[in-house]
C-alpha cells in the first residue's frame, strides 16, 4: 500500500518508517498536518494515513478535517497519547477509520494495516458494478478458518460497492466491522479463547489461537452470516457455534479508558460507526444495523 506518515518527532517517523517499508509498503512522511494536507492534494493516491493528533502548525485532528472538507477518500488512522483519548474518539465521528494509542506497539500497528488491506482489496480488483436491487437475503456458512474472512470481506465490499456510493457510506468501516465480528465469532466464539489473554500475553494469544485452528474439534465449527439489505438499511447478523457470552459485561463505549484495551476495541468501534447492535440472549449472535436515510 501506499502509506503517508504524519508525525513531528522524526524518532517515531524513523522507526515507523522502517517497519512499515519491512513489510513492502509505500512511505511517505510529513512532519505535521499542514505538509501532510499539501502532499495529498498534489498527490492524491495514497491508501492509507497515519497521523499524529498533537502537532504544530496544524493537528491531526485539523488535518482530518480538511481531507474530509477536501472530499479526500482517504482513510485516515490516528495515534493518540493516553491523553487524547476523547478527542480519538471524537475523530472516529469525524470520519477516522480507527485509531492507536501511543506508544505504538508494532503488533497493533501490523493488525491495523491487516483490517485496511482487506478492506479495501476489493478496490485492486477488476470487478463488475452491482445494479441496486430493492431487498435481497444472503446466508454464508463458513467453517472457523481465520483465512475466510479476507474473502468473506471482498464479496460484501463488492456487494455494496454501489448502495455505499450511493448512499455516502464508507465502505471501509462497514468492512472492518465485519472482520471485528468475525473474528470474534471464530477466536472467542468457536475457539474459546479469553480475550483478557491478549492484554496479559499476545504472543501466547496467538499460538493457542494456531493451536485451536489446527485442531478439527474447533475448526469445524461453523460461522454463520445472514445479510440482509432493504431500502433503507444494511444488516448483518453473524452467530457461532460457541457458548456465548453476558453483552452486559461489555465495556462501555462512552468511557475513554476502554478504549486503551487491546481487547474489546473491536466492539467499541462496532458500536461507534453502526447505527444499532444488538446481541441474542445468548450472546454468540450478533445483529449489526447501518441505515441508508
Amino acid at each position: 500500500m501506499k502509506i503517508l506518515l504524519i508525525d513531528d518527532e522524526p524518532e517515531i517517523l524513523e522507526v515507523l518508517q522502517e517497519f512499515l517499508e519491512l513489510k513492502s509498503h509505500q512511505v511517505t512522511t510529513a512532519a505535521n498536518g499542514k505538509q501532510a494536507l499539501d502532499i495529498v492534494l498534489v498527490k492524491n493516491d495514497f491508501d492509507l494515513a497515519f497521523s499524529d493528533i498533537k502537532m504544530p502548525e496544524m493537528d491531526g485532528l485539523t488535518f482530518l478535517e480538511k481531507v474530509r472538507s477536501n472530499d479526500l477518500k482517504l482513510p485516515v488512522i490516528l495515534i493518540s497519547g493516553q491523553g487524547d483519548l476523547e478527542n480519538s474518539i471524537r475523530a472516529l465521528k469525524l470520519g477516522a477509520l480507527d485509531f492507536i494509542v501511543k506508544p505504538v506497539h508494532l503488533k497493533s500497528l501490523d493488525e491495523a494495516l491487516e483490517k485496511v488491506e482487506n478492506a479495501i482489496a476489493v478496490e485492486k480488483e477488476s470487478i463488475t458494478v452491482l445494479q441496486l436491487i430493492k431487498e435481497q437475503q444472503i446466508t454464508l456458512v463458513c467453517d472457523s478458518k481465520l483465512s475466510h474472512i479476507r474473502n468473506i470481506i471482498s464479496y460484501f465490499n463488492k456487494y455494496n460497492r454501489d448502495v455505499c456510493a450511493n448512499y455516502d457510506l464508507d465502505g471501509n468501516k462497514i468492512a472492518i466491522c465485519l472482520q471485528e465480528c468475525l473474528t470474534n465469532a471464530i477466536i472467542h466464539g468457536n475457539f474459546r479463547v479469553d480475550s483478557g489473554l491478549k492484554e496479559r500475553d499476545w504472543s501466547l494469544f496467538d499460538k493457542v489461537i494456531k493451536e485451536k485452528e489446527a485442531q478439527e474439534a474447533f475448526s469445524r465449527k461453523k460461522v454463520f452470516i445472514n445479510f440482509r439489505q432493504t431500502p433503507d438499511k444494511l444488516q448483518f447478523d453473524i452467530e457461532d457455534e460457541g457458548s456465548g457470552f453476558d453483552p452486559a459485561l461489555l465495556p462501555d463505549p462512552t468511557d475513554p479508558e476502554s478504549w486503551l484495551k487491546l481487547s474489546g476495541r473491536g466492539i467499541l468501534f462496532i458500536r461507534s460507526y453502526m447505527d444499532e447492535v444488538e446481541w441474542n440472549d445468548v450472546g454468540n449472535s450478533i445483529v449489526m444495523t447501518k441505515y441508508l436515510a
